[in-house]
């Protein structure tokens, strides 16, 4: 019989054992809403599977609503489902018709669905208001049927009645076939005896009565008998109060070191316990101890070991210690030890064992939390890296935790630590420093640390950060030295590869050469990895061939034999890798197919595994491709990946930064060759006037000439008149010479000059060479340019360049005016300490809207314009850090301005390296 007690959850029930089938009758629908909550709450919570029938006037609805306010988390419970609520008429009225068999096969079958899911067992409560009068005779045989199906089995049934429905004979019926029936009215209880309940009550009074006719009996013989012993008791007295003082201290003893004591006589069963004993199975001293009562206690999972450990100490009669866990009530585990030892009993010669049960959960507790803590510190120290050590100086004896090992590359299940292991490891340059650094350490009183490498036994070197700490004993000698051990292998290689990268960053920023930018690149990264080698190839400009970039550590031979690679889809690591344009890893080249046709090329030099990823410019394309060789066969590490992510980076910096600079001298040049065409096409419409104006000087110096001939041929030679033609001979042809080399330098072609120009000389240069083509069109020039303008680097030939565009722009607009018609050329300092130079004429104005516009390449609105003039001003201009833009003036004709930063020769240094684009 089970005897498993459950919790009901109505308080007048109290616990109850499997197997129980009791009624309740309720007046109304919130009393039994209220108990059944109760019930089912109990049940959920003790995992048991639940099942409610409900009958009209509570629906399903309102059981779900009103377990949901009492029962947290009860939707989960739905969804597993650790309960169901169904209808009184689906359940019981499968078919239309009442069959005791099906409803009572049903229970069945829920109880075995639920402890296959693993559920203590099934709780079942099913409303009769739905019974009519008819089937009443049939459920009253189905409830006496229940009390046999649920005997013995995992389920507990609460059966409910209205009294409404109920008359006397039916709720005689309902106690007639329940093993106890309940009552709720106006909010209290009655409990309702059964006839074999009171039945038993009954037979209790008689006997009671007989006892104590009997213990009348008994005591006139013991009174007579009483006398005599009262001189035995007085005797037993003492010794008893000597047992009992014995026992005092023994039960103290056992409750102060949680042990209690136990006789176990094998062939009876009997078992004794001492209270300490009770206190730890948590028992009353009413229960009579017994094996399946212990077994009962033990946790189910050890229940079998338990069971198995005593039946084999009963049948070797051997002494037994074992720990296990106990299962309480209250559902806390309890871990015990219990050693027995076999005893042979003197009086009655029964084998038996005795010893002692002791209550070590605490010592359990605290193992777990150490072992759960030293996971932790493990746990932290393979995140941090971070190893513990010690050395007892008096007995050499070292202590290594788990990450130690890991770090130093060593098997904890095969290596004892010792000194010379250490030193084995430390790499050959740090040796002889860390075996005085052991010295001393061994003496110093303070805590010290050191730095110093590792050598692994595949090669590899670890940087290490050791902390050491002094222990000292009362005396103040050391005893022995604790510390830590960090790899800072990554932080190290971190630092040397942000140091490499701040070095090519500082390459690239000096415009250093590209050659020498990727072998440094190249040797930075192979310093932080042993065996590595490294090499850059750099994509042809036909997009198709690899050219030699840098790879100073790979054999020249090796290296030759991949300048002119052809890329393609299995053109080893690096031709894939640019003709993907994604990273191409190869870990072992003698069996990868994309080396097939190259492998007979690597493999002479022992190389063996190779990773390549390429050089991509912004927009995407291939520039080239960054590789990482080794001689055996291995994929990348994380700290490789990242390495060759960072040099990759850089390596597309430096190309791209190449390819700009080339791109922008090429556009340079073409500016300028632009430029000059402008300028000579220009100096080709000033034809005539630039012929008048070198006519002028010629012929006054032939006239100056005819005049010094004739004071030189006269009878007597006037020698002062002719050196006074002759000087102004002089004069004509310098000037003339002057307009000469003025006009030479607009045609000459070259390199931008950069030199000191006095502005308003330039001006004054320019008035003279266009006053004639001027004057051609009755246009006067006018000049007001301020006296205390500085001197300005710039290149002489540009600046005459952009007068002469604005000047020959004026002259244009003004050709065809019928008003007055003046150009002005004005020079100023403004307010910042630039020089702003204005060019005003009183032509046609500027188009509407198209301020910006005409500053556009090869936009005109002259009908044999280039549209370039403009433009190339404009973009001289802003080479010379300057701007340059045009206004409407107010009355009528344009305005075009350029400003200069008197400190342009200062600022002029990377001045070649900037290109502005002519439609800027």
């Amino acid at each position: 019989m089970n005897t498993e007690r459950r919790k009901t959850g109505v308080d007048v029930v109290g616990d109850m054992p499997w197997g129980t089938h009791f009624c309740l009758f309720y007046e109304t629908t919130a009393d039994l809403l209220e108990t059944l909550v109760s019930y089912c709450k109990a049940g959920l919570e003790s995992h048991e599977f639940c099942l409610w029938v409900v009958a009209e006037p509570l629906s399903a609805e309102d059981a779900s609503r009103a377990l949901k306010r009492a029962v947290p988390d009860f939707d989960k419970y739905l969804v597993d489902p650790s309960i169901e609520i169904v209808a009184a008429r689906d359940w019981y009225l499968q078919d239309g018709t009442f069959d005791l068999n099906k409803v009572i096969s049903g229970w069945n079958e829920k109880l075995a669905r639920a402890s296959a899911r693993g559920y203590a067992g099934v709780r079942v409560t099913g409303d009769t208001a739905w019974l009519e009068k008819k089937d009443w005779k049939d459920f009253c045989e189905y409830e006496e049927s229940l009390n046999q199906a649920v005997a013995n089995q995992r389920l507990a049934v609460l059966c409910t009645y209205p009294l409404s429905a109920c008359g006397a004979t039916e709720i005689l019926d309902v106690v007639r076939t329940h093993q106890f029936a309940v009552t709720k009215r106006r909010g209290g209880w009655d409990v309702i005896e059964t006839a074999g309940h009171k039945q038993a009550k009954a037979e209790i009074k008689r006997l009671n009565e007989e006892l104590e006719q009997r213990v009348v009996e008994r005591t006139s013989q013991l009174t007579a008998v009483n006398s005599e012993l009262t001189k035995e008791i007085i005797q037993r007295q003492r010794a008893e109060e000597a047992l009992l003082r014995s026992e005092a201290y023994l039960a103290e003893a056992q409750k102060v070191s949680h042990t209690g004591s136990f006789g176990w006589s094998v062939s009876s069963g009997h078992i004794v316990w001492s209270d300490e004993t009770f206190r730890i199975l948590e028992l009353d001293g009413v229960n009579k101890p017994t094996v399946e009562g212990i077994l009962d206690r033990t946790h189910p999972e050890d229940r079998a070991f338990v069971q198995e450990t005593l039946d084999q100490a009963a049948r070797d009669r051997k002494a037994f210690d074992l720990e296990h866990r106990l299962m309480m009530p209250d559902g806390s585990v309890k871990y015990v030890r219990v050693v027995g030892h076999p005893s042979t009993n003197d009086e009655s010669g029964n084998f038996e064992f005795v010893g002692a049960v002791t209550d070590i959960t605490d010592r359990k507790r605290a193992e777990v939390a150490l072992r759960r803590s030293e996971g932790y510190l493990a746990q932290a120290q393979a995140l941090t890296q971070s190893g513990s050590w010690a050395w007892n100086v008096r007995t050499d004896a070292r202590f290594w935790s788990q990450e130690t090992f890991r770090i130093f590359g060593c098997d904890p299940e095969k290596v004892k630590p010792t000194w010379s292991d250490i030193l084995e490891r430390v790499h050959p340059d740090d040796r002889s420093a860390i075996a005085e650094r052991a010295k001393m350490e061994a003496t110093l009183k303070e805590e010290s640390e050191t730095d110093f490498r590792i050598v692994l036994p595949d090669g590899k070197i670890k940087h290490l950060h050791s902390i050491a700490h002094p222990v000292m004993d009362a005396s103040g000698e050391i005893t022995e030295i604790v510390g830590t051990l960090i790899d800072v292998t990554r932080r190290k290689r971190g630092e040397a590869l942000r140091d490499g990268e701040s070095r090519i960053l500082e390459m690239i920023a000096r415009d250093a050469r590209l050659e020498e930018i990727l072998e440094s690149l190249v040797r930075v990264v192979e310093a932080q990895f042993a065996g590595l080698l490294c090499s850059v190839l750099l994509l042809d400009e036909d997009g198709k061939h690899a050219k030699h970039g840098a790879a100073p550590s790979l054999p020249d031979p090796y290296t030759k034999a991949v300048d002119g690679l052809c890329i393609g889809p299995k053109a080893g690591s690096c031709g894939t890798a640019m003709y993907r344009r994604e990273l191409v890893v190869v870990t072992d080249i003698l069996e990868d197919p994309l080396w097939v046709a190259y492998r007979e090329v690597a493999e002479p030099y022992g190389l063996r595994a190779c990773w390549s990823t390429p050089i991509l410019a912004h927009s995407g394309k291939a520039l080239g491709s960054f590789a990482m060789y080794y001689r055996e066969p291995r994929s990348p590490s994380p700290a490789e990946t990242r390495a060759l992510e960072m040099a990759t980076h850089l390596a597309g910096i430096a190309i791209e930064r190449k390819l700009a600079r080339e791109e922008r001298e090429r556009l340079r040049q073409a500016q300028a060759d632009l430029a000059h065409i402008n300028r000579v096409t220009t100096m080709g419409e000033l034809t005539a006037s630039l012929a008048h104006e070198i006519k002028q000087p010629i012929s006054a110096a032939v006239t100056d000439a005819k005049t010094c001939l004739r004071w030189l041929h006269r009878n007597e030679p006037d020698v002062a008149e002719a050196s006074e033609a002759a000087s102004r001979i002089v004069t004509d042809v310098t000037r003339a010479a002057e307009i000469i080399s003025r006009i030479s330098l607009l045609f000459k072609k070259g390199a931008p000059q950069h030199e000191l120009v006095d502005v308003n000389d330039l001006i004054r240069e320019m008035i003279v060479l266009l006053r004639n083509e001027a004057a051609r069109y009755s246009i006067s020039i006018r000049s007001d340019l301020a006296g205390d303008l500085p001197q300005v680097m710039a290149d002489r030939i540009q600046l005459q360049q952009v007068f002469m565009n604005l000047m020959l722009n004026g002259i244009d607009a003004m050709k065809d005016v019928g008003t007055a018609r003046e150009l002005t050329i004005r020079s100023q300092r403004v307010e910042d300490g630039q020089l702003m130079i204005s060019v005003s004429d009183t032509g046609i104005g500027l188009p509407l809207q198209q301020h910006e516009e005409i500053f556009s390449a090869f936009f005109t609105t002259k009908v044999h314009g280039t549209g370039m003039g403009l433009p190339i001003s404009r973009s001289i201009i802003e080479s010379h850090r300057g701007r340059l833009w045009a206004t409407s003036n107010s009355e009528r004709g344009a305005s075009f301005h350029f400003m200069l930063p008197h400190e342009v020769g200062i600022r002029r240094t990377s001045a070649q390296d900037d290109v502005h684009p002519l439609s800027a």
